[in-house]
């Protein structure tokens, strides 16, 4: 009995095994599939039994029956289905194959069936100007890594809402309009490019081109890429988006000047505001250089300042009155707005101890009426001042007085001026002792003529009626001379030698000026490089006329001879020019005198443009060079070895009437327009300098 139960058992067992070893066996499915692709597999199922095999799709969304039937005689299916609409209905996600046999069930693998691409780009920044080409490519494969073929969608979305404002404010705008329904023309206004654009997918490989228009507004904006594919009824089965950064570069398109008025007085603030704008018309905030020209195109002012700010210039209460030009300007591009600058009489007062300085600051000639009040006692005094021109009163009276002048426009009042005097008065002060009556020039005439006929009375001798002094000036003058000579030579007491600046006839004065008129100003430095003879200085004094001619004043320093022209004398702000024409006659003078004498003079000639703060006081010009002026000028008139130097900033101020070659940093004057006009002054010179020294025993080489 025993023995027959553990037979049955043993069969039972051996039975069970079987029943284990038979199944349903899937063939390895990939992990990933898209809608879209068609999916293959193999089924065997061991043993093979009686009745149908059954394999369904299970997703997340539901199941879905794919084969229902029997295998071949290996126990083989082999099945192949396609993932579209129309078979897996909208089955996607996690799956897996789930087969039926003969009571026996068993499930594959897992796998994901999804509808996303993988897309990439070959960049993921981009850097363009509006109006340029801009190109975005990349893949788009399936998750399978299978490229697809499908199309492309760019879409810029801050465009787009660009688009959008802009068409519902037109479409506003029009609603507000009242036009006629059938008019014979119809106007379009464009908008901002939509921000859309499409290209094709081929074997996974997309690129697409694209531009903006040339008023697309400058910024960072983003572009999402979305490529897919669709089926036969236009359905998406797939899709997938990237992403880019796109920054569209603002590019400068005008300049423009905000005036806050076309017409000023002098020594008013002047407020204007350069602004630069883009191709969108948005503001730019960069750098802008600003220069203010005069009719002359001589610049009185120039700066570089910040676009969108507004900046204020006094101007100077003497600058000239006229039409003046304001430029602004950021690369290529400029504008340029006129404004005017009135005539204007101002001065200035001023009270130094009991005396009333009333200066000229303005820009015209002033001729009115000042006010002087002494413990409210009124004295109307006429003034009558050129440009920069001052005129003293004296102010009399006894003890502390409470001073109040006035013009109209301008008022200075100070109290606790201690005066002194007969009467209580305000009297101006005459220039000069020459100034005071007729008697005094009378008295200085008579004096003159009868120093002039003792110092001729040994010459005139014999007169004649038609030429009195015929022949005896020359001969007095050459006996004068020798006798001068001799008495060198024989130890006696020699003239004293005069140095070159007491034969200059405007003069300048280097000096510390603390009040005075500030603008640019033109120097001259010629350089004498040897050790002078007599007759070489007397010369000299000659050849420098044309200093004084241009209407320089000239002051001598050390080893140099410097003239300056100051628009106070010169009375115009372009005296680069009129310094080159100047050393353009010292040096050819001095190079046909080097030429036919034999006691040479050697030298170099430099000029400089820069501010100076001068006056015009007893007949001198004083002033105060500003910056690096005089040392410059001497030292390229140092380094010129008989050539007229421009520095770079005067060569630019002369424009082109001035011919130069640029040596490193200085400019080599060539030629100087009308300078050939004065030739017959050089030749006519150098004859009278030729027949002098002939006449002294001295040797002509020319």
């Amino acid at each position: 009995m025993k023995k027959r139960s553990l037979i049955l058992m043993l069969v039972m067992t051996l039975f069970l095994i079987v029943n284990v070893s038979a199944g349903i066996y899937f063939s390895q499915p990939e992990s990933y599939y898209n809608l879209g692709d068609v999916i293959e597999i193999e089924v065997i199922v061991d043993p093979i039994l009686e009745g149908f095999l059954k394999v369904d799709l299970v997703c997340d969304g539901g199941t879905v029956n794919i084969f229902n039937g029997v295998s071949n005689e290996e126990g083989k299916v082999n099945i192949k289905f396609p993932l579209t609409f129309s078979y897996i209905k909208e089955n996607s996600g996690d799956c897996y194959f789930l087969g039926q046999y003969s009571e026996m069930s068993q499930q594959s693998r897992g796998f994901e069936i999804s509808k996303a691409l993988d897309v990439w780009l070959d960049t993921e920044n981009l850097v363009s100007k509006p109006g340029e080409e801009i190109v975005v490519s990349g893949t788009a494969k399936r998750l399978n890594g299978i490229g697809i073929n499908g199309e492309i969608e760019l879409t810029i979305p801050l465009l787009k809402l660009m688009t959008s404002e802009s068409e519902s404010t037109e479409t506003e705008s029009n609603e507000s309009e009242e036009e006629e329904e059938n008019s014979e023309e119809t106007e379009t206004t464009e908008v901002i490019d939509t921000g859309i654009f499409y290209g094709r997918v081929t074997d996974g490989q997309f690129s697409v081109s694209f531009k903006l228009r040339e008023d697309t507004p400058g910024g960072d904006y983003r572009i999402d890429v979305l490529a897919y594919e669709k089926d036969s009824l236009d359905r998406i089965t797939s899709e997938g988006v990237a992403m880019a950064n796109l920054q569209v570069l603002q590019i400068l398109k005008n300049v423009e000047i905000a005036l806050d008025t076309q017409s000023i007085d002098p020594g008013e603030n002047f407020n204007f505001k350069p602004m630069l704008t883009d191709q969108s018309g948005q503001p730019i905030y960069d750098e802008v250089s600003v220069i203010i020209r005069d009719e002359d195109s001589t610049r009185v002012y120039e700066q570089i300042l910040q676009s969108g700010e507004t900046n204020a210039y006094q101007i100077p209460a003497n600058l000239s009155a006229g039409y003046y030009e304001l430029e602004a300007s950021s690369g290529e591009i400029n504008s340029m707005k006129k404004f005017h600058i009135n005539e204007k009489a101002i001065v200035s007062f001023e009270i130094i101890n009991n005396s009333l300085i009333v200066t000229n600051v303005g820009n015209i000639p002033y001729k009115k009426d000042i006010q002087v009040e002494l413990n409210g006692k009124p004295f109307v005094r006429k003034v009558n001042l050129d440009l920069g021109e001052s005129q003293e009163f004296k102010l009399t009276g006894t003890g502390e007085y409470n001073v109040k002048i006035s013009d109209g426009e301008t008022e200075v009042s100070k109290g606790g001026v201690m005066l002194t005097g007969h009467a209580v008065n305000v009297e101006a002060v005459k220039k000069g002792f020459i100034a005071y009556t007729p008697i005094v020039w009378i008295f200085f005439i008579i004096v003159f003529g009868a120093g002039i006929l003792f110092f001729f009375r040994n010459i005139l001798k014999k007169k004649s009626f038609a030429y009195p002094f015929k022949g005896k000036l020359k001969s007095g003058l050459e006996r004068i001379r020798l006798k001068k000579k001799s008495d060198g030579l024989s130890g006696t007491k020699v003239e004293k030698e005069k140095p070159i600046k007491s034969l200059i006839p405007n003069k300048a004065e280097s000096v510390l000026v603390l009040k005075g008129h500030k603008n640019r100003a033109t120097v001259l430095a010629l350089k004498i490089k040897n050790k002078l003879t007599r007759a070489n200085k007397k010369d000299l004094g000659k050849i420098i006329k044309p200093i004084s001619n241009g209407k320089g004043a000239v002051y001598e320093t050390g080893s140099y001879l410097i003239g300056v022209f100051s628009p106070l004398i010169t009375k115009t702000f372009k005296n680069e020019v009129r310094a080159a024409k100047v050393a353009g006659l010292l040096q050819a003078s001095l190079k046909q005198y080097n030429k036919r004498f034999s006691d040479k003079i050697e030298f170099g000639i430099g000029i400089n443009s820069g501010n100076i703060i001068s006056k015009i006081e007893n007949g001198k010009l004083k002033f105060t060079a500003l910056g690096n002026l005089i040392p410059s000028v001497k030292r390229i008139a140092e380094a010129s070895d008989e050539k007229v130097l421009l520095t770079k900033d005067a060569y630019e101020k002369a424009g082109s009437e001035v011919k130069a070659t640029k040596h490193g940093d200085v400019y080599e004057v060539r030629r100087v327009l009308d300078v050939e006009r004065n030739k017959a002054f050089i030749d006519g010179f150098l004859r009278r300098i030729g027949v002098e020294k002939n006449k002294k025993g001295m040797v002509d080489f020319g």
